[in-house]
């Protein structure tokens, strides 16, 4: 058994293989009755020694079923309201400042949880000196319902987010953490909410590095749209006067019907858009930023569906009308040659997740770290390019496939179909770790295992492929991010 003292009370944890977990630790009061769709408050102080053996509940949420579920590995148990718990991986608790990583988990705003298996913490933090922190937020509906009647800015997940990461700043050194140098990252929503987490007020000072993976600015809903949103769930329970006492499942239900959840321009939390407090350095100049993307992000979304699969050229080009209009040969063509130069698939079928991953990843992670590059030049681009064996091989680098890559977790059980079990996994994950550690620690992900990882610029776009070779290419696929500067400008 292992105890540290935290500001609220003592929290006894559990060793195991020499790390030390605490589990299931309250950053906040639960946000139920009539704190939902409040701001998150600090937790009461407790005068027992809490057990922190076991991992708090999930936040509200829905299963997602079927192959994509299994692959990716977003298991959950208990689900509760009451969810704003974290948990600390340590090396040891005490006086030694370690680097601290914080983990803000994806699954598009509506599921996930800082308990995933894939995420534990033990590896990062046996491997790499460091203390590594996961949390949970509020979800869907009940993070991001933009209704005034309620107090609800939209934002309240985000809100959380931003307490979780104070907690770290404030509590962190008991654990044998430093508070000063703090890495957050995430990814898909994670990653899009750290961007979002870069413009927050109530988040400046909480970290002191970033990495954004497969996900960094969006935008973000408009304030009449998210209200309007608000309203159509509002009545399905008979209006406002009734959203706090209306049961979570039922909210839960009826919010799969009104389309997407996430940040809400409300000019309070977000006072701003977040690319325009990016790009000024407002709360980020100087900070070290690591961001990038996998390279066939999109195949998790588009392969499942045997029409996308069956997609001949002509249908292509009918998909690439919508973005590029009148353009959309010359579109198609410049795929196809550009994908052909790297040896990339130029079937119909994988032009179109890769339009797909260009407009929903690609492109804004260039756009995020262009933004950053204005005043703050330590910015390192990278791509993972790893095949999943999975169905074949036909999911290539899909969507969050690095991800038991970076947390050593590749051989779970559950992992071993998505990532593969052949000594190249290991070998990849541990380089992928490695510079994720020295990251944290120093603020620049070189290492001996890798070869040299420049910067990036707007004039060499240097961006590392880590594939069974590691490696740096200088602008890769650059033609296709050309043309959509012309069409997306």
């Amino acid at each position: 058994m292992s105890e540290v003292r935290t500001s609220y009370g003592s929290v006894r944890g559990a060793i195991e293989d020499g790390v030390h977990v605490f589990r299931g630790i309250p950053f906040a009061k639960p946000p139920v009755g009539e704190r939902r769709w409040r701001a998150p408050e600090k937790p009461d102080p407790w005068s027992e020694t809490r057990d922190a053996s076991s991992f708090g509940p999930c936040a509200i949420q829905s299963t997602i079923s079927g192959d994509v579920g299994e692959l990716i590995g977003i298991a959950t148990h208990g689900t509760s309201e009451d969810c704003l718990y974290l948990n600390v991986w340590t090396p040891a608790p005490g006086k030694e400042r370690r680097p601290v990583m914080v983990w803000i988990h994806g699954g598009g705003n509506t599921v996930g949880a800082g308990s995933q298996p894939r995420v534990n913490g033990e590896h990062l933090a046996r491997i790499g000196d460091v203390v590594v922190v996961t949390l949970n937020y509020r979800l869907g509906a009940l993070g991001f319902l933009h209704a005034p009647e309620l107090g609800a800015t939209g934002n309240e997940a985000l809100l959380d987010q931003a307490l979780g990461l104070n907690w770290v700043v404030e509590e962190i050194e008991a654990f044998g953490g430093d508070p000063s140098n703090i890495t957050v990252f995430g990814q898909s929503a994670g990653g899009f909410d750290i961007a979002q987490l870069m413009a927050m007020p109530s988040a400046a000072n909480t970290f002191s590095k970033a990495v954004p993976m497969s996900g960094s600015l969006t935008r973000q809903t408009p304030i009449d749209a998210a209200h309007g949103q608000a309203r159509e769930l509002a009545n399905a329970f008979g209006g406002f006067d009734s959203m706090r006492s209306a049961d979570a499942a039922d909210i839960l239900a009826k919010q799969a019907t009104l389309g997407r959840w996430g940040p809400v321009a409300d000019g309070e939390v977000l006072p701003e858009d977040a690319a325009v407090t990016l790009e000024a350095g407002r709360y980020t100049k100087s900070m070290p930023l690591m961001i990038g993307h996998t390279r066939d992000e999109s195949t998790l979304f588009t392969y499942f569906n045997p029409k996308n699969r069956a997609m001949d050229r002509d249908a292509l080009m009918t998909h690439a009308h919508r973005t590029f209009k009148g353009d959309a040969e010359r579109a198609v063509l410049t795929y196809e040659s550009d994908r052909a130069a790297a040896g990339l698939d130029v079937s119909p079928f994988a032009i179109l997740a890769a339009m797909s991953t260009d407009q929903m990843f690609r492109l804004p992670a260039i756009r995020t770290a262009e933004a950053h590059l204005a005043h703050t030049p330590d910015v390192w681009f990278y791509r993972f390019d790893f095949g999943s064996p999975a169905h074949d091989g036909a999911l290539g680098s899909c969507h969050s496939l690095d991800i038991p890559f970076v947390w050593g977790t590749h051989g779970l059980p559950d992992m071993q179909r998505f990532c593969g079990t052949s000594p190249a996994v290991a070998t990849l994950s541990t380089q992928l770790m490695n510079a994720y550690l020295a990251f944290a620690h120093h603020g620049d992900p070189n290492h001996e295992g890798i070869p040299t990882w420049v910067r990036y610029t707007p004039l060499d776009r240097t961006t590392m492929l880590f594939d069974e070779e590691v490696r740096p290419v200088d602008a890769p696929l650059d033609e296709i991010r050309k043309l959509y500067s012309e069409h997306l400008s």
